[in-house]
């Protein structure tokens, strides 16, 4: 029990934290402000853990007053992906993104509350409580799904569209901005290399959430 509640104060909290920094983000004049806030990765990719940790906690909650274990392997899937995506959001931004930043930016809220303290939440979530997921090396790879996904949008639909993600800013991060880098070499480093390093990234960040799942899944057994 004491577990379950521990758990259900860690999801209340993600939820708490990431909801807040979507509308001070929303409603301040930064970078990711405005209307052009659900646009980015960052912000997608939080909405799809609170929608996860939502329904986590809910679970939860239930199995707390009836209580009685159950498992939904299709949701435990979904969240590893929502895992994924946000820890991709926490390390991109603060490997790649963090130094273009002003310093203002970087100790506000905005930045910490969904770059930061969620990321840390959900990690801390899914290898402690999600033992229970049937996960594989191979099953793994379903990590990508989420990153895929927003290259998809943000070419199929934001450029056709022309959504202006920030002033004088058409593409919401500058590994995917084709017009300044090109495709391949051409300009520079191009946007196909940039996103062949991310995508493989991404597969190694699946495979060691798989690692370090299923040395906790030996840990709780031998309890």
């Amino acid at each position: 029990m004491i577990k379950r509640i521990i758990r259900i104060i860690i999801l209340s909290a993600l939820i708490v934290v990431g909801i807040l920094g979507i509308i001070f983000t929303a409603l301040s004049s930064d970078f990711m402000g405005g209307t052009s806030v659900f646009y980015f990765f960052t912000v997608q990719s939080n909405i799809f853990i609170i929608v996860m940790a939502l329904l986590f906690l809910g679970h939860e909650i239930i199995c707390l007053v009836r209580k009685e274990e159950k498992d939904n392997q299709i949701m435990l899937q979904i969240k590893f992906v929502a895992t994924v995506a946000i820890t991709v959001t926490f390390i991109v931004f603060f490997t790649m993104l963090a130094p273009l930043m002003g310093i203002d930016y970087l100790l506000s809220f905005n930045n910490f509350s969904l770059h930061a303290i969620v990321p840390i939440l959900a990690i801390i979530d899914f290898i402690i409580f999600d033992t229970s997921i049937n996960l594989s090396y191979p099953k793994s790879l379903i990590a990508t799904i989420a990153p895929i996904s927003y290259v998809i949008f943000v070419y199929a639909i934001g450029v056709p569209l022309k959504l202006q993600y920030a002033k004088d800013l058409y593409f919401p991060y500058f590994f995917l901005n084709y017009d300044q880098n090109g495709f391949l070499f051409e300009k520079g480093f191009g946007v196909i290399p940039w996103i062949t390093i991310l995508l493989t990234a991404i597969i190694g960040l699946g495979l060691l959430f798989c690692f370090f799942i299923k040395l906790r899944q030996k840990a709780v057994s031998k309890k």
